[in-house]
């Protein structure tokens, strides 16, 4: 059997095309800035539990009582609930401290470091990674 080397050419190039847009979907560090983290407090809008990454969305007031309205990306929910994280946690209403990575473009939007709820319980520093990091019950632990 002959193999012609131009459609050989034309699939493999046609393969490598089609994956492409798999490399482009992680791109951290393309949307947010990782030499820099932000902290900011205020008040859970919207828990997005769901795939393929979980959100925050959640008001900052600043000191003139001016609304922000921000986004947090999260990891996906399997990794989460590997880091003690349900679907129940936050709900709307709910006072946060987030920190996170701004996004390059001064948009209103962070990638998810860590969060503290009211009552003290925190998420640890890369736990939506799901690196087996526990959401705890005392702050800073």
């Amino acid at each position: 059997m002959k193999v012609n080397p131009l459609v050989s050419l034309v699939l493999i190039a046609g393969f490598l095309l089609g994956g492409l847009p798999l490399f482009a979907h992680h791109g951290t560090g393309v949307a947010y800035d990782i030499e820099k983290t932000v902290m900011l407090k205020g008040t859970v809008t919207e828990w997005i539990w769901a795939n393929p990454h979980c959100g925050i969305l959640f008001d900052v007031t600043d000191d003139k009582g001016n609304v922000e309205h921000w986004g947090a990306e999260l990891g996906n929910p399997h990794a989460l609930s590997m880091a003690g994280l349900s679907k129940d946690i936050l709900k709307p209403g709910d006072k946060i401290t987030i920190s996170g990575h701004p996004a390059k473009s001064g948009a209103p939007r962070i990638e998810l470091q860590e969060f503290t709820t009211a009552d003290g319980r925190t998420l640890p520093e890369k736990g939506h990674k799901g690196n087996g990091a526990k959401l705890t019950d005392e702050p800073g632990q």
